[in-house]
């Protein structure tokens, strides 16, 4: 009984430290990345939110934004949209989704209350 407790007590914190709450975008957050992105929607932000939580925490936990900078996601969004598109089906995360997806992740990247 006393080994159950364990075990149970250990997975809900081992959940519990691995999921990563994630800023939600705001109007102050579209026009800073409206800055470098042309026509940067506070919908386009949330959207490459969305796809980021769906497709990404698939394979692996959420990263903060801030945990990468603007040259390593646009490394790193080509490589794992591959993957996402082989897991999901082709097309899942198609250029333009992608370009949302990183988008938000470059933005929020440079949020400064990652």
């Amino acid at each position: 009984m006393k080994k159950a407790y364990l075990i149970i007590i250990g997975t809900i914190m081992l959940v519990a430290c691995g999921t990563t709450k994630l800023i939600q975008p705001t109007q102050a957050d579209a026009e800073r990345g409206g800055q470098k992105f042309s026509n940067l929607s506070l919908e386009q932000l949330i959207q490459g939110k969305t796809l980021y939580e769906q497709n990404c925490s698939m394979c692996h936990g959420l990263k903060k934004p801030g945990s990468r900078n603007e040259d390593q996601w646009n490394k790193i969004v080509p490589d794992m949209s591959a993957k996402v598109n082989r897991k999901k089906g082709e097309g899942t995360l198609d250029n333009e989704k992608q370009e949302v997806l990183l988008r938000y992740l470059v933005t929020m990247s440079n949020n400064q209350t990652k």
